[in-house]
């Protein structure tokens, strides 16, 4: 005749299922979390580099002379126009990981003897786009 004890120690198989389950519950918590947290450090990545591009683009269009031909305004429409802008040439409809960088001259605006540009970013793979805008006047 087998003698069953009373006072065993130990874990049942249902408390150890229980927190097995309870242990990949907090662990899919985690990896969800990184995940997030690696697409937000991505795109944060890309909007500031396509910051950087477009400040140095403006530092470019300020050291040049007021009557560049890269500062006329080649739409014709002697305004701000978003969708009608002159762009670098390098786009990145092919997947490349370059910042497609496109700028808009209205002159004489918004007084006369100024040339406005506006200079769009569109980082890879982003749909932020990162607008600047800058004023430069005619030298004396």
């Amino acid at each position: 005749m087998k003698q069953i004890l009373k006072n065993t120690k130990g874990f049942t198989l249902i408390e150890l299922l229980i927190a097995l389950v309870i242990f990949a519950v907090g662990i899919l918590g985690l990896a969800t979390m990184q995940t997030t947290a690696i697409k937000g450090n991505s795109k944060g990545r890309q909007i500031s580099e396509a910051s950087n591009v477009a400040a140095d683009r403006i530092e470019t269009f300020l050291s040049l002379d007021y009557d560049d031909p890269l500062l006329d305004d080649d739409n014709g429409t002697h305004g701000l126009d978003d969708n009608l802008a002159n762009s670098d040439g390098q786009y990145d409809s092919d997947g490349d990981g370059v910042n497609d960088v496109f700028w808009n001259v209205a002159i004489d605006y918004p007084v006369p003897d100024t040339k406005t540009i506006k200079i769009f970013v569109d980082p890879p793979g982003n749909r932020s786009k990162v607008v600047m805008e800058i004023i430069k006047a005619k030298p004396n």
